[in-house]
């Protein structure tokens, strides 16, 4: 190169470098092609010595920068590489990041199209409940880093009557996240979390599980498939832990409402019914009054559920 490039340009091509799939040489190889490189020599980036030229210190940066990557997604998705062991796993994320380059800063943001990836990868042929884990884990990790919000307190809902608590306007929580999945994988999540595996040390965000000694190692965990059966999860933070729990539909529409646009208790109850009346299906008025006492009940009782677990906001 007759001239040092710039700053920026030089801090480009060393990212296109540490990106390169096949290597730093063959990845000068395709800059010059594409005449973004002089010639193949990398000195102005970096020196080499006699045991060590330009490309192959590069090399050494590119593996570590994929490590890096790959172990910190790992630690992001312990169950998805409980699943499919680490060498699977491995691949997967060489796969993923030549579609997704990370493109910020921060770590915490390489995992946010992974199992979006998932499903559209050929593991999901063999795991096709893959891609819900993944969200659910990721569900996991924003929720734990989302805003903090003061969940309504219990004295204020004791001071308001039954009049006031009518009246007044609910919202959800940020740190939480409703999910819509197309296979059980919660008591999957949960089977891994308590080892019931060969390595009980999956499924804990150990170093172990994430280490890149060794990391290929990894065994898949022992499972029973989860079955095909849609449903929905919520995902929250209380306190400083994160949650989930499956839901009816109902209480997932209804957090829906009160995530979206808010709601008083009296909406949240016309929520219910509708979805009792699809249910059930009513018959006369008979019918319908039965159904609004069961759904008053419904009302009351997910109401006292998500006070407890520190849910709702007053909006």
């Amino acid at each position: 190169m007759s001239s040092p490039p710039d700053l920026k340009t030089s801090q480009t091509l060393f990212r296109d470098l540490m990106r390169a799939p096949e290597g730093v040489e063959p990845g000068a190889r395709q800059l010059v092609g594409e005449g973004r490189l002089e010639s193949t020599d990398l000195s102005f980036l970096v020196r080499g010595d006699a045991r060590l030229g330009p490309a192959a210190r590069l090399d050494i940066y590119a593996g570590m920068y994929f490590y890096r990557l790959r172990d910190s997604l790992a630690e992001d998705f312990p169950k998805t590489v409980a699943v499919i062991g680490g060498a699977r796993f491995h691949n997967l994320i060489t796969d993923f990041l030549l579609v997704h380059p990370s493109g910020s800063w921060s770590l915490r943001f390489t995992g946010v199209p992974l199992a979006g990836f998932i499903a559209t990868h050929p593991l999901s042929r063999e795991f096709p409940f893959l891609a819900d884990l993944a969200r659910l884990e990721w569900a996991r990790i924003e929720s734990f880093d989302d805003e903090n919000a003061e969940p309504i307190p219990r004295d204020r809902i004791a001071r308001l009557g039954e009049d006031g608590i009518g009246r007044l306007r609910l919202g959800l929580v940020p740190a939480c996240r409703l999910l819509e999945v197309e296979y059980a994988v919660a008591p999957l999540w949960l089977a891994i979390e308590r080892g019931n595996a060969p390595r009980a040390d999956l499924g804990n965000n150990t170093e172990a599980a994430v280490a890149s000694e060794g990391f290929e190692e990894i065994p898949p965990v022992r499972i029973t498939k989860p079955d095909r059966a849609a449903g929905f999860i919520r995902v929250w933070r209380h306190g400083f832990r994160v949650f989930h729990r499956t839901m009816r539909s109902d209480e997932h529409a209804c957090l829906v409402r009160l995530r979206d646009a808010g709601g008083t208790l009296p909406e949240v109850g016309d929520i219910i019914l509708e979805h009792l009346g699809r249910e059930e299906g009513a018959g006369g008025a008979e019918g319908k009054d039965g159904l609004q006492e069961e759904a008053t009940r419904r009302m009351a009782g997910l109401f006292e559920l998500w006070l407890s677990e520190g849910l709702l906001t007053e909006l």
